[in-house]
């Protein structure tokens, strides 16, 4: 008797039966021990994920330091690692408001300086007097393009 391969992975042997329902249509599907574990664990991950959204942030309570969102508002330090992930849904928008974005770029990071015309006529005439007329062309460009002035 031949063995079915894992209609997932598609390298171990299959030995469990599943059927996926998706828009009433049936789909079955034979996969093996690893993948199952796998599938499970990813469905206790969303089961609990979703339990813990169905509890308004202000009610939620750290599983493993025990802060709460009033005591974050209060002090403005979360308790643990653990608290990111309790208040996820929560600090994100708070960050967005106060920082304007969630992604972090660093204690240094500035807006680049504004690039004054004057700078770049005096890099323009250095270009030329070393005969760079390449760099000299680019610079141009960019002279142009900041006095409103593009040619095709």
């Amino acid at each position: 008797m031949e063995k079915d391969l894992c209609q997932i992975c598609h390298h171990r042997i299959a030995e469990h039966k599943f059927v996926r329902v998706l828009d009433g249509k049936e789909t079955p599907y034979r996969i093996c021990s690893h993948c199952k574990a796998l599938m499970d664990n990813k469905y206790k991950e969303l089961q609990q994920e979703a339990a813990r959204k169905a509890i308004p942030p202000e009610r939620r309570v750290c599983p493993v330091c025990g802060a709460t969102l009033q005591s974050f508002l209060n002090s403005g330090l979360l308790g643990c690692e653990s608290c990111y992930h309790t208040f996820d849904d929560y600090l994100s928008e708070y960050i967005r408001g106060y920082q304007g974005a969630t992604t972090h770029v660093g204690m240094d990071a500035k807006p680049p300086a504004p690039v004054d015309v004057e700078d770049l006529y005096r890099e323009l005439s250095h270009l030329i007097e070393r005969e760079e007329y390449e760099k000299a062309a680019a610079v141009k460009k960019k002279i142009d393009k900041m006095m409103g002035k593009e040619y095709d």
